[in-house]
């Protein structure tokens, strides 16, 4: 059984229904928005709910300084609660107004450009899961694993 920390800045938090979950916990964290009870040095799981949301933070310098801080951890994640064809399609997949989709500057080919950087540059494992559900059962799955791995370390 392991406990799970949310970052106290999370406004919509992941539901986690497993019997491998101990205790949540909310807590500020540095980096990212989930990690593990005595791992949080170790496991950073960033979490992205719209491709809208990832498009805005994508060229953000405090994204940027983000990723980097996540490159020095053993176990780091980019949960993504869409599929390709958001990012494939953004901007018109954002649900916005035709109008302001026009001002996006950003297209769905610089986003993947970008995941793949991160990938890439930044050692961060990205998984697309296609809804919150989903994500939230790969963050529990994530987190289990290593804690699994970590206390057998110990």
């Amino acid at each position: 059984m392991f406990n799970i920390i949310i970052d106290s800045r999370e406004q919509q938090p992941w539901i986690f229904q497993s019997r491998s979950v101990g205790n949540i916990i909310s807590k500020k964290l540095d980096t990212g928005d989930y990690s593990i009870e005595g791992f949080e040095n170790i496991l950073c799981i960033e979490r992205k709910k719209s491709v809208s949301e990832l498009a805005g933070n994508i060229t953000e310098k405090r994204f940027i300084k983000e990723l980097e801080r996540m490159s020095l951890f053993k176990y780091k994640f980019l949960i993504l609660e869409f599929d390709y064809y958001s990012i494939d399609n953004y901007p018109e997949s954002s649900g916005l107004p035709k109008h302001i989709q026009d001002k996006i500057k950003i297209t769905g080919a610089f986003i993947m450009k970008m995941l793949s950087e991160m990938q890439i540059k930044y050692g961060i494992h990205v998984i697309v899961c296609g809804n919150t559900t989903y994500a939230s059962y790969i963050a529990t799955n994530i987190m289990k694993r290593v804690s699994e791995i970590e206390i057998c370390k110990k």
